[in-house]
């Protein structure tokens, strides 16, 4: 895919997320005040929804026009298209090393729980 394909996925993906989270937000708010939530399309387009994805679109096209911003998601997508990424077997193995780590982990944190739960036992029995 070319850089600005990239580019605009990124600030659509924000922006969407960005709405999304504001109706979460607006809705509990709505909520909170106790202001009715007005439904505007059907049950799925209410108020709060409508408020939150035109904020989302201002926000998504004032970041995409911001030069600044436009400038670091460029770089940041230059510096991906450097990164050496590991090999699908590579990735397996890791995985696996990960994977045999995090339960010899598990085995020696349990079994050190189990020993402390049952000295401090013992020991509040006998002292």
């Amino acid at each position: 895919m070319r850089q600005k394909t990239w580019v605009g996925l990124f600030f659509i993906t924000a922006g969407l997320i960005v709405a999304f989270v504001l109706s979460l937000a607006l809705k509990s708010l709505f909520a909170a005040l106790r202001v009715t939530d007005t439904e505007i399309v059907g049950e799925r387009i209410t108020m709060t929804v409508l408020l939150a994805m035109v904020v989302g679109a201002l926000i998504t096209v004032g970041c995409a026009m911001w030069p600044k911003s436009r400038s670091f998601v460029d770089h940041v997508i230059d510096e991906l298209y450097k990164v050496n990424w590991p090999t699908w077997g590579e990735t397996k193995v890791n995985t696996a090393v990960v994977i045999v780590t995090s339960v010899i982990s598990a085995i020696i944190l349990g079994a050190f729980d189990i020993s402390f739960g049952w000295a401090s036992t013992w020991l509040g029995e006998h002292l």
